[in-house]
Parts: structure tokens; C-alpha cells; sequence
């Protein structure tokens, strides 16, 4: 009886050392997150203190100057043109790596005794203690502040955000990538300035643009496990604008529960882009080739430049689509379109308006052409889109101009 009592006593004090041990591990996880979480608060301040094309580098480096190991120089940095980037990470963010201990260990077991499974014990045993650990209130994540300069001035800067984050009983409004209960993905907020907006297509303008000419929200076409949202700003926007657009919550970083979608993320962006979304779904197709519209089309496009149109042909690809092509003289080049040779012919992708209006396009007219990054299979010029045949008189080209003159890749990386 006496070493029953014994045993028990011994249980007892075992289980209270366990309870102890699992107490102080999550009081130090959530100390940990308050202080992580309060480094990042401070960070983002940092950030939307400064004002593109008006705070100076020096200003800028001092301020970040005490983030030490955690800031690091673009490769390229020189007294005209720098980049900095200031990353922090909580300390279970991107566990486990691609090669861990776990996995190779699955890998052995199931080499050596002839075992057949996709995911293995030890990898499984990983997997249940992170989600322990983000049931306790842990979330792992990272934030990423870049800042540039030009000449010595900062003209660019962005914060991003990536939590780990689950959800139980899942929703109508979360991604439905995960099957059962339990669907663990990172939720991602991203607010950034470009030189140019909307640079991936040729000679068109997102209807957003219209309504803010100098910034876009939204979210990618394509996002794994993922739910994520985007801002993209250029140096010329309002900045009551940009600090409105960088507003992110990092209270999502220690929230007991997990935020879950953009609009717990990025409040003030997601709310915006929601009240647009029915203005900006009925301009689409119904833009006008106007100054506003030509001007951010120097802006955005990647290459630009004057040519004749010669003719027209239509040709049907491998699998029987028609497709139809200009015949087009290169006259000038206007801005990139290191590819084209003033006076080479060459056959470019064409939206053509209606056969009877052909013939009045064809006398050799001089037309102002865009189009978006060179690749190596065309050289990133098209006749289509909203400003497809866009004469090259003097007031357009002042307004395309204009809008180069707003692009300040352009300016460093001259044709």
C-alpha cells in the first residue's frame, strides 16, 4: 500500500512538472509573439514615416540604422541607385525546412523495411506538434520592408506580411484548398511602390486606374494554400493615400483567433477594393482612348514606339484559331523596345477594327504602339487594346510622354 502511495506521489509530482514545463513554454511562445509582434509594429511605423521623392537616404538609413543583422543592401548600391531590405521572422516561420531531420528520417524507414506511405510518422508527429503550437496562440510568420533610392532620395518602399494561419470549421469566405476540419495556409498581405502599374499586359489599363490613377488593389490570379492580398503604389501617389493603403493589422501576428482573410489583415485596403469592386466591374470594356487613359499608357507601358502600318493579314495558329497581324516600319523609338530597329518590318499581333475600315488604315499611317515586357518569343509590341490605333500627332505624343516621365525605370534604364 505505502509503495502505492509512493507511485502516485511520484505520478503526481511528474504530471505537475510536465503542466509546469507546457506553462512556461507557452507564457515565453506568447512573450515571444508580443515582442515580435511589437518589433514589426515598429518597423511598419518606420516604413510609413517616410515620404517618396522627398525623405532623404541619409534620413532613411539613420532611422533604420538600429535594426543591425536584420537590414540588409540590395547588390547593386552606389550613390544614384540603393535598395534596403529589413526582414524579421518569428522563430517557427518556414518550419520545417525542405530537408528536416523528420522527413529523412521517413525516408530511411521506409527504404529499409520495405514500407509503403506518402507522409511518415516522424513527419506526422511534426506536423501535429506545429499545429499544437498554433492552437496555443502561436503564429508563425515573417515581415519584409524594402526601401530605394534615386539619387539620393527614397522613391520607393513596401512592407509585406505572411502569417501561418488555420481554420476549423471552415468558412463560406476561406479558400476551400484544404479538405476536412482542420486547413492550415498563409495568409499574405503585401503593400509595395513601382515605377509603373499594371506592367504585365500590353496596352491595356486595369479600370481600377481610372478612379485612382496612381495605385491598384487587388489580389493574385494564382495563390497556393494561400490567401493574399496586394497593393500596388507609385512614387507620385497622394501620401495621406499610401499610409491610408499601408494601414496593415499586426495585431494578426498574437490574436488568440487566427485571422482568417484580407480584410483582417489589410482592414483599410480590402475595404476599398470591395466597395469598388461593382464601379470597376462595369468599366471593364468600356474605357475611352482619353488623355487620362494615353497618358497612364506611357506610363505603364514597357515599350513604346511609332510605326507605320503597312498591311494586315489573317493566319490561322496549329489548331485552326484565326489570328491577325500588322504589317509594321519602325519610325521611332519612344521608350524601351531595345529589340526594334528603326526601319525593320516585322509582323506583330492585331486586334483589327472591321474590314471596311481597313482600307482608310492602311495608306501608311503613323500610329503610337504599346506594349508590355520584351520576351524572347515577340518583342512585346501589339496592335489591341483600348488605345489599339492611337495616331502619332503632337498632342498624343506630349501625353504619352508625360506619362514616361512618371515611370522612373525609364529614366535608369534608358533605351
Amino acid at each position: 500500500m505505502g509503495r502505492l502511495r509512493s507511485l502516485r506521489r511520484v505520478l503526481l509530482v511528474l504530471l505537475l512538472a510536465v503542466c509546469a514545463l507546457l506553462s512556461l513554454a507557452l507564457i515565453a511562445s506568447q512573450v515571444e509573439q508580443h515582442l515580435f509582434r511589437r518589433r514589426a509594429e515598429q518597423l511598419l511605423s518606420e516604413v510609413q514615416s517616410l515620404e517618396l521623392r522627398k525623405t532623404p537616404w541619409p534620413e532613411a538609413l539613420a532611422k533604420f540604422q538600429h535594426w543591425g543583422a536584420d537590414r540588409k543592401f540590395g547588390d547593386e548600391c552606389d550613390e544614384h541607385k540603393c535598395s534596403l531590405q529589413i526582414t524579421l521572422t518569428e522563430p517557427v516561420f518556414g518550419y520545417p525546412p525542405p530537408t528536416n531531420l523528420s522527413a529523412l528520417l521517413d525516408d530511411y524507414f521506409r527504404s529499409r523495411f520495405k514500407m509503403s506511405y506518402d507522409t511518415g510518422p516522424f513527419v506526422r508527429v511534426e506536423q501535429r506538434l506545429l499545429r499544437a503550437y498554433m492552437r496555443v496562440g502561436g503564429r508563425p510568420a515573417g515581415v519584409f520592408a524594402t526601401v530605394g533610392m534615386r539619387n539620393g532620395i527614397v522613391w520607393s518602399k513596401g512592407f509585406d506580411v505572411a502569417v501561418e494561419t488555420y481554420v476549423r470549421d471552415v468558412p463560406l469566405d476561406v479558400p476551400h484548398f484544404f479538405e476536412g476540419e482542420w486547413g492550415e495556409y498563409v495568409l499574405y498581405a503585401s503593400a509595395n511602390s513601382f515605377p509603373r502599374l499594371d506592367e504585365d499586359r500590353s496596352n491595356s489599363i486595369d479600370p481600377q486606374l481610372t478612379l485612382h490613377p496612381d495605385y491598384l488593389i487587388g489580389r493574385p490570379s494564382s495563390c497556393e494554400i494561400c490567401e493574399a492580398g496586394w497593393v500596388m503604389f507609385t512614387a507620385y501617389a497622394d501620401a495621406k493615400d499610401v499610409h491610408r493603403l499601408l494601414q496593415l493589422d499586426l495585431s494578426c501576428l498574437t490574436r488568440w483567433h487566427p485571422c482568417l482573410t484580407q480584410r483582417d489583415i489589410m482592414p483599410a485596403a480590402w475595404a476599398q477594393y470591395v466597395a469598388e469592386l461593382p464601379r470597376v466591374d462595369a468599366l471593364r470594356g468600356q474605357l475611352a482612348c482619353s488623355p487620362p487613359v494615353i497618358e497612364l499608357l506611357g506610363r505603364d507601358s514597357a515599350n513604346i514606339l511609332t510605326g507605320e502600318i503597312l498591311g494586315h493579314r489573317d493566319e490561322d495558329d496549329d489548331q485552326g484559331y484565326p489570328n491577325e497581324f500588322a504589317r509594321v516600319r519602325v519610325q521611332q523609338r519612344i521608350k524601351g523596345a531595345t529589340n526594334w530597329n528603326v526601319g525593320e518590318m516585322l509582323d506583330v499581333p492585331a486586334s483589327l477594327p472591321a474590314r471596311q475600315e481597313k482600307a482608310s488604315l492602311l495608306p501608311r499611317l503613323p500610329l503610337i504602339l504599346f506594349g508590355g515586357p520584351v520576351t524572347e518569343i515577340e518583342k512585346g509590341i501589339e496592335v489591341e487594346g483600348v488605345c489599339s490605333y492611337l495616331p502619332a500627332n503632337e498632342n498624343n505624343l506630349k501625353l504619352v510622354r508625360q506619362g514616361i516621365d512618371q515611370d522612373y525605370s525609364a529614366a535608369d534604364n534608358p533605351k
